[in-house]
């Protein structure tokens, strides 16, 4: 297992902006630093857990204007 570890928020967040391929791996990298630190109390990504996709649902709704 591949980790990442970070000192602080700040120091993960930057990485994590550096790394990204695109801003749905942004916010995966971002909401798996948060569990993490909410868990474990330290700020640290499991690279080998980025496969993961992020999907928006529609529901077809329509946006007001």
């Amino acid at each position: 297992m591949k980790t990442k570890s970070f000192n602080n928020r700040l120091e993960a967040i930057d990485w994590i902006a550096e790394n990204a391929e695109n801003e749905g791996q942004f916010e995966v990298m971002r909401e798996q630093l948060n569990f993490n630190f909410i868990y474990h109390h330290r700020f640290f990504l499991r690279l080998d857990e980025l496969d993961a996709e992020v999907i928006m649902l529609d529901h077809g709704k329509k946006p007001r204007g």
